[in-house]
């Protein structure tokens, strides 16, 4: 049983390294071998939470690729954290996606014998906002900006660990949408036109996305990624999980589609370091909503997984 800590406890656990003077890690490539002076090293295979548990790390082993992170399936309502209340929050509930995502990782584990990162939030979309920026994020309490900036150091730690230890890897921010076809939707923070585009017009704009080190870095173009052979959301619909896009379904044209937020571009390779981001927009029906949905459909997204991580990082090479 991993053990369980308190953040608040994490300097009489985990090696912190404080500076001698101001800098730090501003989302560089991971060159090095070591921490950088102000990283707290979190403990592979153990639990960190933030305070009052409203946040979770679970820390992977240490030569784990893989991140996984449920932002908006939270129900608590801390007195602490008032209503956000502005016209443009969006309050929603992302349903039974923590459990989904915890899914995918013990498939994971089982599979490859790595468990994953994942960080998960327990407040309400309604109180506090993790994917947005902490200036669109409409706050009404210090406590909830607080809060942000716990799950924000779990998401920085967890990928300079994989910048660290492994040299490269993927973040997968997992979410859930309400649109009427049921398919996953693959975000990588490029622009409906673009995805609606033709191959020679995808394949010019890799540094928009947040696959971008992994763009510069395949054999594949751009447009193979996103919707070739091997495209994530080909390998999704290849073990029974329709996405869009992918080689089955290419393009969203019209229909509603969220092509990636405020995570998966912050830790993501558009504007630099060696850890890829894709966000996944669940549907719920034949998917998430039942425990049989969940399990069946993690242990797919967990083969889809493997599948690209064997074929664009060479990682998992002896796991069927």
């Amino acid at each position: 049983m991993m053990k369980r800590i308190n953040l608040l406890l994490i300097a009489g656990v985990l090696s912190v390294f404080v500076a001698c003077k101001k800098g730090g890690d501003t989302g560089g490539d991971g060159g090095g071998t070591g921490p950088k002076p102000t990283e707290v090293v979190y403990k592979p295979n153990t639990i960190v939470y933030g305070s009052n548990k409203y946040v979770t790390f679970k820390v992977g082993d240490a030569n784990s690729p893989i991140i996984l992170a449920s932002p908006h399936d939270g129900e608590l309502t801390p007195a602490s954290m008032p209503l956000r209340d502005h016209k443009d929050a969006v309050t929603v509930r992302d349903l039974y996606l923590t459990l989904l995502t915890e899914e995918i990782s013990n498939a994971l584990f089982a599979k490859t014998g790595l468990r994953p990162h994942v960080i998960f939030n327990d407040v309400a979309r309604s109180r506090m906002e993790p994917n947005r920026s902490l200036e669109e994020a409409y706050h009404k309490s210090e406590a909830a900006n607080a809060l942000w900036r716990e799950y924000h150091a779990f998401l920085k730690g967890a990928r300079d660990m994989v910048q660290q230890n492994v040299g490269k890897g993927l973040f997968l921010d997992m979410h859930g949408h309400g649109h009427t076809k049921q398919r996953v939707e693959v975000g990588y923070i490029v622009s409906r036109t673009n995805l609606n585009a033709t191959d020679a017009v995808l394949n010019s704009v890799p540094a928009t996305s947040s696959i971008y080190h992994l763009a510069k870095n395949s054999p594949y173009t751009f447009s193979q990624l996103i919707r070739g052979d091997y495209a994530f959301g080909t390998l999704l619909a290849n073990e029974g999980v329709p996405a869009v896009p992918s080689k089955q379904d290419p393009k969203p044209e019209q229909d509603d589609y969220f092509n990636g937020g405020y995570c998966t571009l912050t830790y993501g390779s558009r504007d630099g370091g060696t850890v890829s981001a894709i966000q996944l927009e669940t549907n719920g029906s034949n998917l998430r909503n039942t425990p049989a949905q969940r399990k069946a459909s993690g242990a797919k997204i967990a083969d889809a997984i493997i599948k690209y991580m064997k074929n664009h990082y060479g990682l998992f090479p002896n796991v069927n």
